[in-house]
């Protein structure tokens, strides 16, 4: 009997989206041609890879898909792989008893920028075989801070404040040093559903200068009011969302831990 591999993202809670990837592949073939893809044809951009994979099922992504041409140009996502028929998404969680036909699975992870790799045991069950980051050069372990391998990254308990608040949310804050030079918070959707009702314009703010969060189905945008294109914000693989931008206005209180004061 044929054996069948999963393609797809990682979702909430344990849960996934995927789709067929025929035939069976091995890591060792596949992992290579994912990080073409990710890194010629989509420029790094891993949202558009997770977008890409649950587009369509895949008879065979190409070696030579999104690798330039001598002219420099890339070739466009549609050509990112042969199609095979349609089988339609197949949305389950990772606890769930696995198809008998189905020997490995792909998963992509925006938030953490990598592909986790499941192989399905004798039981009917998924067993995580490894994590591949995207970047073929990161050579520290991917950790929980979006996605950044820099050392000292760590998440420490804290409050969000916002303008005229009387109270703190509660978050989770990294002060490590970031590409944007921003630190990086993440929040449940709790927190981020106060954040939406306190932030939220009024009628009468037409002229508003604050930027403000707002739910968009189960996701949420950070809107700016200079009309820039409003920011969505990742989840991170514990399903927290994560706002690695700098928001005027926006500051944070850590929470004490024993044995130390608070910091501002």
């Amino acid at each position: 009997m044929n054996r069948l591999t999963l393609i797809g993202v990682t979702a909430l809670e344990g849960a996934y989206a995927a789709r067929l990837l025929h035939p069976d592949s091995h890591p060792q073939a596949v992992i290579p041609l994912l990080r073409l893809v990710w890194q010629y044809t989509l420029n790094g951009n891993t949202k558009a890879l997770a977008d890409t994979v649950l587009r369509h099922d895949w008879a065979w992504p190409h070696p030579a898909a999104g690798r330039p041409d001598r002219a420099g140009v890339t070739h466009p996502v549609a050509d990112v792989s042969d199609t095979a028929p349609l089988d339609g998404i197949r949305r389950e969680r990772l606890d769930a008893p696995v198809d008998e036909r189905l020997e490995r699975m792909y998963l992509v992870d925006v938030a953490t920028e990598s592909v986790q790799v499941y192989e399905a045991t004798r039981r009917g069950r998924w067993l995580r075989h490894s994590t591949a980051p995207l970047d073929p050069d990161a050579a520290e372990p991917v950790l929980g801070c979006g996605g950044y391998t820099l050392h000292g990254h760590h998440w420490q308990p804290a409050h969000l404040w916002l303008p005229d608040a009387r109270t703190g949310l509660a978050a989770e804050i990294c002060l490590a040093r970031h590409p944007h030079n921003a630190p990086v918070w993440r929040f449940t959707d709790a927190t981020a559903q106060a954040i939406c009702a306190a932030t939220a314009p009024t009628e009468e703010q037409a002229a508003r200068r604050e930027p403000w969060l707002r739910r968009v189905g189960v996701e949420f945008d950070l809107v700016w009011p200079d009309r820039r294109g409003p920011h969505r914000l990742r989840r991170d693989a514990d399903g927290l969302l994560l706002l690695d931008v700098a928001v005027p206005d926006w500051s944070w209180w850590l929470l004490p831990t024993p044995g130390k004061g608070e910091n501002q």
